[in-house]
């Protein structure tokens, strides 16, 4: 009879250690990536940008790029955000789309130092992702990280910058 509850016993613990915690979820997983772009700037109505006390009126960051994110293989990148007028960026929308199409979508802010002629060579950006939702395997996707951009800066007379982004957090879905 003691060896038979001594079994019982065991057996319970194995089960209870095997059963995942309440509220633990199992489908959140590593999310990283790395892509090579550019952005560009772009007249925009002031509907679309206003100024405000945080934005340049009438001007959009808009990048693009191309590399490899986890999840979604070889992978492109769009977003946009309004320009700041100083360091804090707001509002922005990005989205990666894998190569069977795909996507994730993201919300971002973060903060990019403003740019001094003859002085700044690159653009380091720190930001806060956060995943919003997809389309195929992603529709509903959550998650988030940081992200990071090195931005070369060629000047304001130049519209179109050369520019990396790498991604570090998780993603579920």
């Amino acid at each position: 009879m003691r060896r038979v509850l001594v079994v019982l016993a065991v057996i319970g613990l194995v089960t209870v250690g095997l059963i995942a915690p309440v509220g633990a979820d199992s489908s959140s997983r590593p999310f990283k990536g790395s892509m090579a772009g550019e952005v560009t700037f772009s007249l925009v109505g002031l509907e679309v940008c206003p100024a405000t006390d945080i934005f340049l009126g009438g001007l959009s960051s808009d990048s693009a790029a191309s590399g490899t994110v986890s999840h979604l293989g070889r992978s492109t990148m769009e977003s946009s955000h309004c320009t700041p007028a100083f360091e804090t960026i707001e509002g922005g929308e990005m989205t990666l789309v894998a190569a069977n199409g795909d996507a994730v979508f993201i919300h971002y802010s973060g903060f990019a130092p403003f740019p001094i002629p003859g002085v700044t060579e690159f653009i380091e950006v720190d930001i806060d992702f956060e995943i919003v939702g997809g389309t195929g395997r992603f529709e509903g996707a959550t998650g988030g990280g940081d992200m990071w951009a090195r931005v070369a800066f060629e000047g304001f007379d130049d519209p179109a910058w050369a520019a990396s982004w790498h991604w570090e957090g998780t993603i579920g879905y």
